[in-house]
């Protein structure tokens, strides 16, 4: 027996029909103002987790790019300066191999002494170079200028001009911030101090070491170059280690000469080293161009709006809309009641 199909039950499941109908345009419309495949969670959750999961690696990507840059941006001030530094010592060797001469007399030595003061007060500048408002020679304290030629924990602090005979330089670079050291006299973990140097975190867990330790740049002890070049100074005005007047010829000079081929060696291997970290942050650099371009088409595969298909969509909704509001009207026929008023 066939079942009886009422007036009643045709309009209820137009209008079901219909609603459905307009929601797919309703959704087809927000997607093409919005040019975004996701309106709501609703639409696509899955899509929606790949989506999530592509934003936070482009914003690590971006972040970290952000400190590579940052990092070549402090190894070019790095070596600049060690470069400058390289050219000092340069110079110091040949006025040294001119003054280890035997013809020279006293006045040529004191001329040849004076330049090399210059130099002496110039490689301290060069150690105190900064980009931006940081030293990048002053390992964690980057803060706080780290090389000085007076001793400022002194009370009161102890000036020393640059022309003085006897000088030390003092350096700054403890984690903990607990005052000056000898580079010369102090070798109480001075090393391990000194040569702690700033790291960035270039990806995830990875670090990188990013500028040069002040004592690997200035060296220590006896191998301290402001030392080398201050007893060379004088030397060559006639004052020896111990403080008592000479007469400098070819066998007091000429170790200095073999002192300067080191410091430059050292300055040399120095730079070698920081080239290597350089282009391996180039190498980084490069990848997380390729990673921000991969991870890019994944995010915009899930969200961006494919235009034409929208609005193929959008068009075939609209179709089916209206076809459903001319059956509608054949369907919702006038019956008895409304002939009954």
């Amino acid at each position: 027996m066939a079942q009886r199909v009422t007036n009643g039950m045709m309009i209820n499941t137009f209008n079901n029909n219909l609603f459905k109908n307009t929601a797919k345009m309703e959704r087809y419309q927000a997607q093409l103002s919005t040019n975004r495949k996701i309106v709501r969670l609703s639409d696509d959750p899955v899509g929606i987790i790949k989506s999530v999961n592509a934003r936070v690696k482009l914003a690590d990507i971006e972040q970290f790019n952000k400190n590579v840059d940052d990092a070549r941006a402090w190894m070019t001030s790095t070596e600049t300066a060690l470069s400058e530094m390289n050219t000092v010592i340069k110079r110091a060797y040949e006025l040294t191999v001119q003054a280890a001469n035997d013809t020279n007399g006293p006045d040529d030595l004191e001329a040849i002494s004076h330049e090399i003061a210059q130099l002496r007060g110039h490689i301290i500048q060069i150690g105190n170079t900064t980009l931006g408002d940081k030293f990048i020679f002053g390992g964690y304290n980057a803060t706080r200028q780290p090389f000085d030629v007076s001793n400022p924990d002194a009370d009161p602090p102890v000036p020393l001009s640059l022309d003085d005979d006897k000088m030390t330089v003092w350096f700054n670079g403890s984690q903990d911030n607990d005052g000056f050291r000898d580079m010369i006299y102090d070798d109480t973990d001075f090393v391990y101090e000194a040569d702690t140097v700033v790291n960035y975190e270039i990806g995830f867990g990875i670090y990188m070491d990013i500028g040069v330790g002040g004592a690997t740049m200035m060296g220590v002890g006896e191998e301290n170059l402001f030392k080398i070049l201050n007893d060379l100074t004088d030397l060559l005005r006639g004052i020896d280690g111990d403080g008592d007047e000479i007469v400098p010829g070819n066998t007091e000079i000429q170790p200095f000469i073999e002192k300067f081929q080191k410091a430059q060696n050292s300055i040399l291997a120095t730079m070698a080293d920081l080239g290597g970290r350089q282009n391996r942050l180039d190498l980084i650099s490069d990848r997380y161009s390729q990673d921000f371009i991969n991870y890019t088409k994944m995010k915009s595969d899930v969200e961006d709006l494919d235009q034409a298909e929208a609005i193929m969509h959008f068009s075939m909704a609209e179709a089916v809309y209206r076809a459903a509001l001319s059956v509608g009207a054949r369907i919702i026929q006038p019956t008895l009641v409304d002939f009954l008023r």
